[in-house]
């Protein structure tokens, strides 16, 4: 049995819920950047989103964005576990506990 078949998305979804709700961060969405890439970050009462904005026109066909890390109730989406991973110059390779700790990291005052 694989680790990500083993962590519960509604205890994962309720932990980052209480993390952004104790940080003021609830319902807020802010950007942060991380090794050249900028990224929006959201969590409210459904789920948790951090974002990839596309800041260059000639990667994944001119799409402005797209989701690298999603947690919800009942799903946990991580761009990193994709199979082709290797193959995508532009995918995220961050995993969720990444995630939330290059947000922890960043001052939380900058975000309210």
């Amino acid at each position: 049995m694989d680790e990500r078949s083993e962590i519960c998305p509604a205890g994962t979804f309720n932990r980052i819920h209480g993390m952004f709700h104790g940080w003021g961060l609830l319902g807020k969405e802010f950007l942060i950047s991380h090794e050249g890439a900028s990224y929006k970050v959201f969590c409210d009462e459904k789920s948790f989103l951090v974002y990839r904005i596309n800041g260059d026109s000639g990667s994944r066909h001119h799409v402005p964005g797209w989701p690298v890390c999603m947690v919800s109730q009942n799903t946990i989406f991580e761009e990193h576990a994709h199979p082709h991973i290797g193959e995508d110059h532009c995918a995220c390779e961050l995993k969720l506990e990444h995630w939330l700790e290059i947000i922890r990291s960043h001052s939380l005052q900058e975000f309210v």
